[in-house]
């Protein structure tokens, strides 16, 4: 059973200039809820500004308007389901995990049966059940399928809250090892937007539908005869953003076969969530996570091809 919120509501704008996109005001109003969530109602026609139906999530809302939301669900499997996964610590209120290579985090619409971290955080904390109401018990961001590292996880619905809007408000410090290919500067940043591709759906571009603002900064750690490992720190948080970012730049990320090229010597993108650091009710917490296995195998390979 699902404890939807009130469905209609009237904006009232917290910025000067009044008038924001559809999408965005229902994230500041249901912040529990996701982009993609809320785009997708808007598709669908479950979405109206004062009783007309929009179809389009970049519609700009005007202040006093009445903003209709039904709310839907979609069947998952939800079932507790054990599911290997490291946690590296246990707070009142959340969970540091090490995410494994190949684990889903949460489910999605083209995914709906496939066992996940959500899977497997309901069968070994049977608490964390319906702290929210979007299938994602506990997620405030995530990790693609095949990259490792640092994720955490809220415990309670008011901690769901309010570490999600630690990250909308970019108050969570992220760190990434990426192992890309060639000889990129030493230091930089990529500031190119981030959009969905015209084309191919499950892919991002820099040229893409509904494009956003995205920043990158990087710095090499160590330059091999043609590969590099670089740390990452994102400002934004856009969907696949470092991989497209090395991408543009000709530096894909070795063994991502979406944005780059197959390898031989790595089965997954070489993408690792290094470190994180917040503050959470007026305490510092910073985590590392370790390179995984076929990371450290790889950063071999190349140090004994200098």
């Amino acid at each position: 059973m699902h404890d939807y919120p009130k469905n209609t509501f009237t904006y009232t704008p917290t910025q000067s200039n009044g008038d924001i996109r559809l999408d965005r005001v229902l994230i500041a109003q249901f912040p529990t809820f996701s982009r993609t969530y809320f785009q997708e109602l808007i598709v669908d026609g479950l979405v109206t500004i004062n009783e007309s139906v929009v179809n389009k999530s970049n519609h700009r809302v005007r202040a006093g308007s009445q903003v209709g939301v039904l709310f839907k669900t979609k069947e998952y499997n939800l079932a507790p389901t054990a599911v290997d996964f490291e946690v590296i610590d246990e707070q009142p209120d959340f969970l540091i995990i090490n995410k494994p290579a190949g684990l889903l985090v949460h489910h999605a619409a083209s995914t709906p049966d496939e066992v996940s971290l959500v899977n497997g955080l309901l069968h070994r904390y049977p608490d964390m059940q319906g702290i929210d109401t979007t299938n994602r018990p506990g997620i405030v961001h995530r990790l693609d399928k095949h990259t490792t590292g640092l994720i955490i996880v809220a415990r309670n619905h008011e901690a769901q809250i309010a570490l999600s809007n630690a990250f909308k408000e970019r108050q969570m410090h992220k760190t990434y090892l990426a192992i890309v290919t060639g000889t990129p500067l030493a230091t930089g940043s990529i500031a190119l937007p981030i959009g969905r591709h015209p084309r191919e759906r499950q892919k991002m571009a820099t040229f893409g539908i509904d494009v956003r603002p995205a920043l990158t900064h990087y710095t090499v750690l160590e330059q091999y005869k043609e590969h590099a490992i670089v740390s990452v720190r994102l400002i934004t948080g856009r969907t696949h953003q470092i991989r497209v970012h090395f991408a543009a730049l000709g530096h894909s990320l070795v063994g991502d076969s979406v944005y780059g090229r197959a390898s031989d010597l790595i089965a997954r993108q070489a993408l690792h969530a290094w470190q994180l650091s917040f503050t959470f009710k007026g305490q510092s917490f910073s985590y590392t996570a370790p390179l995984p296995d076929d990371l450290q195998a790889l950063q071999r390979t190349f140090a004994c091809k200098n």
